[in-house]
C-alpha cells in the first residue's frame, strides 16, 4: 500500500531539499505543509500517515503539533527534522512521541536510513510520487532563511550550554532593508526599551559584513546573574563582560554555521561595545551608513524561564550577497 507522507516546514527550500533526499524507489506519495495547522489538516485528510516535521515555524510550531497528536491520539507517526539541536529539544520531541530526531543539515542518506529502521521503507518497493499541487518556486531569500535557521540553531545550542538554559528559537527574519530601517527590522525588542549593543565585523572570501548583538537592559542584568561566579569586578564591569561574552558566543557560532553551509570561512573582528542604555533608534543611527542596501538576518532568541531576550542582526551588503548568490543558486534552481 502506498504510504501517505507530509513534509511540514515553513521553508520552501527546505521542503525541496528534503524531497530530493527521499528514496526514489519508495512506495509513497508526498504532500507538503507550510506550518503546523496545515500539517494537522493533512492528517485529517488522510494525507499524513508519516509526518516529517520541522520545529520552528509560524502559526503553529512543531512542538504544538506533537502535543496535539499526543492529546488526540491521531494515527500518524512523526520524524522531527530540525535545526534546533539543543539536547532539551531532542528530549522534548521524543517525550511527545516522535520516532526520531534528525538534525539539520542532514546527510542525503540519513532520511532513508531512519525510514528503513522503522520499517517505513523497503528498497525497490515502488515509486516516489509528489501530490499534484501548485508550489511556488524557492528563491534566494528562501535559501538564506533556511541557512540562517540552521546557523541559528547551532548558535542557540552554544549559548544554551553556557547559560545552562533552554533557548526558545524563533523563525529568522531575512529581508532587504536600508541601513536607516535597522531599528524597524527588529521585531522581538520593544521599541520603548533601553538596549545595549555589541558590533563585530566579519570577512571571508572577499565578503564583508557586520554582526550586531542587542540586549535590553533587563536582559543584560539577568544574564549577569545567570553567569554569576564566571564574572569578576564590579556589577557594571560584570554587565559589560556578560554582554560581550553573549555577543562573542552567539556571533562566532552563527558565523561558523553560515560559513559552513555557504562554503565561506568567516573571520570575525574583536567585539566592540557600540553603546549602552540607549533607544534602538539612537543606537542604530550611526553604523552601516557606508552601505546603501543590506540583507538583514534577524534572529531573536528568548529564554522562556527568564526575562532574557537578545537579538542577533547579521548584515550583508548588496555586493556580498551577489557573490553568495552565485554559490547557492543550485539550491533553488529547478
Amino acid at each position: 500500500m502506498t504510504l501517505k507522507v507530509t513534509l511540514c516546514d515553513d521553508s520552501r527550500m527546505a521542503r525541496k531539499q528534503l524531497i530530493k533526499s527521499l528514496p526514489k524507489d519508495w512506495d509513497a506519495t508526498v504532500y507538503q505543509a507550510e506550518h503546523g495547522e496545515q500539517a494537522l489538516q493533512r492528517i485529517e485528510n488522510g494525507e499524513a500517515q508519516l509526518l516529517l516535521l520541522d520545529l520552528n515555524m509560524p502559526v503553529m510550531d512543531g512542538y504544538e503539533v506533537l502535543e496535539h497528536l499526543a492529546q488526540y491520539e491521531r494515527d500518524c507517526v512523526v520524524i522531527v527534522i530540525s535545526g534546533d539541536i539543543q539536547p532539551e529539544a531532542y528530549q522534548r520531541v521524543i517525550k511527545l512521541g516522535a520516532l526520531a530526531f534528525v538534525k539539520k543539515p542532514f546527510k542525503t542518506t540519513e532520511i532513508a536510513q531512519h525510514l528503513q529502521q522503522f520499517g517505513l521503507y523497503q528498497p525497490g518497493s515502488g515509486h516516489l510520487q509528489e501530490a499534484s499541487e501548485v508550489e511556488v518556486a524557492a528563491s534566494a531569500l528562501d535559501v538564506y532563511r533556511e541557512v540562517a535557521n540552521v546557523a541559528m540553531g547551532q548558535a542557540g545550542d552554544h549559548i544554551a550550554r553556557v547559560l545552562n538554559q533552554f533557548i526558545e528559537l524563533p523563525v529568522p527574519n531575512v529581508n532587504w532593508i536600508a541601513p536607516s530601517e535597522l531599528h524597524m527590522a527588529l521585531q522581538s525588542i520593544d521599541q520603548a526599551e533601553r538596549v545595549s549593543a555589541v558590533s563585530q565585523g566579519f570577512a571571508g572570501s572577499g565578503i564583508l559584513g557586520e554582526a550586531l548583538t542587542l540586549l535590553t537592559d533587563t536582559s543584560v542584568e539577568d544574564v549577569r546573574k545567570l553567569l554569576g561566579e564566571q564574572l569578576s569586578g564590579t556589577e557594571q564591569q560584570q554587565r559589560i563582560e556578560a554582554l560581550m561574552d553573549v555577543a562573542s558566543i552567539i556571533t562566532s557560532a552563527c558565523l561558523n554555521g553560515l560559513g559552513h553551509q555557504l562554503h565561506v570561512e568567516f573571520t570575525a573582528s574583536q567585539p566592540v561595545l557600540l553603546g549602552q542604555h540607549k533607544s534602538l533608534a539612537d543606537l542604530l543611527s550611526q553604523p552601516q551608513q557606508r552601505w546603501q542596501k543590506v540583507l538583514a538576518i534577524e534572529i531573536g532568541y528568548q529564554l522562556p524561564k527568564h526575562r532574557i531576550g537578545f537579538d542577533l542582526l547579521i548584515l550583508l551588503p548588496e555586493d556580498a550577497v551577489l557573490r553568495l548568490d552565485q554559490q547557492v543558486a543550485h539550491w533553488y534552481a529547478d
